[in-house]
């Protein structure tokens, strides 16, 4: 008998990994994507296990890959034109805080996709493209808020019928008079399918676990409690996976939604110790000191397998804000 067969699914049982997720409730803080920029690709379905195998992202995945920043490449669900639409999300430090610049693109052929892809790739933090096929319809800070929801079923049954549902209910969100409902992307695998629903909001670049229309209601609009609503944060895209997107999140919990708008580091400084530091990029700076420690190990279960077999075995963290 190992420590996690207390954790785990009776033998006979084939739960669903979101299912058992939420049943032994893992804490999904540490998992969200650490990236500087985020490129959305329409690409049409079906999409296979992997997403980079489709013929739209397959030479594309290699350049993103090796790119001089942290790059993510997602795929998304494309609309009715006949144009590919690519979106490009940079997570900035400027002078007036921590801002998300947003270049929307399209393009008409295979060759005009991967000529820009080329040209993003090779691109050093707030460049711009030099010799791109296609100059970007939009290119400025995003004022928009966008939701991408992860909806791929090829690659897990809870994101292909949990994250549809959220991507449904979340195109016709009501957030308050006189705001527009926030743009929804139905994308490719963003990790973390046990935690289904989840999403990555924009322009803060916060990833969400269990997500709900009223969560994300709260979270799109501020008016949630930070606090409550940490528990179901995966992270920050800012910060490394694992214990560093916990300290940060645990600074979130008790600063709340201004933290989203403020330039920010995390560093280790000591062994289980890591430094939060933000400015406002006027001269205001403010840092907290957060103890992290590793609280137990839990199961990941196969999805719908009897007893859950195979397991991957996962971290989970507790964060302590010890001074500010």
């Amino acid at each position: 008998m190992t420590s996690l067969d207390h954790l785990l699914p009776e033998a006979g049982e084939a739960l669903r990994c979101a299912d058992h997720a939420r049943r032994i409730a893992i804490d999904p803080g540490g998992t969200a994507i650490r990236a500087d920029r985020v490129v959305v690709v329409e690409t049409g379905l079906p999409w296979p296990k992997p997403v980079f195998d489709h013929p739209t992202l397959r030479e594309l995945d290699p350049l993103f890959k090796s790119a001089p920043r942290p790059t993510r490449l997602l795929a998304c669900q494309p609309d009715d034109d006949p144009s590919t639409g690519i979106w490009v999300f940079d997570r900035l430090d400027t002078s007036t805080g921590s801002r998300t610049r947003e270049r929307r693109f399209a393009v008409s052929s295979p060759n005009e996709l991967l000529e820009l892809s080329d040209c993003l790739a090779a691109e050093t933090a707030g460049g711009r493209p030099t010799s791109g096929p296609v100059q970007p319809t939009f290119d400025g800070l995003m004022v928009e808020q966008a939701v991408l929801i992860c909806t791929q079923g090829s690659h897990d049954v809870c994101c292909g019928s949990d994250g549809a549902r959220l991507a449904l209910a979340s195109e016709n969100l009501s957030l308050h008079a006189g705001a527009s409902p926030p743009r929804v992307f139905r994308v490719s695998h963003t990790g973390g399918h046990r935690f289904a629903p989840t999403a990555m909001t924009l322009p803060d670049g916060r990833m969400w676990a269990y997500l709900g229309a009223e969560m994300l209601v709260d979270i799109l609009t501020g008016a949630g409690d930070p606090a409550d609503l940490a528990q179901y944060c995966r992270g920050w895209w800012g910060a490394d996976r694992g214990p560093a997107q916990v300290a940060e999140r645990a600074v979130f919990a008790q600063v709340g939604f201004a933290l989203d708008r403020l330039r920010r580091t995390v560093a280790e400084v000591s062994p289980g110790s890591y430094a939060v530091e933000a400015d406002d990029g006027a001269g205001e700076q403010t840092s907290w000191t957060v103890a992290v420690e590793l609280l137990r190990e839990v199961p990941t279960i196969a999805c719908r397998q009897p007893g859950g077999q195979p397991i991957k075995v996962t971290q989970e963290y507790g964060a302590i804000v010890k001074k500010q």
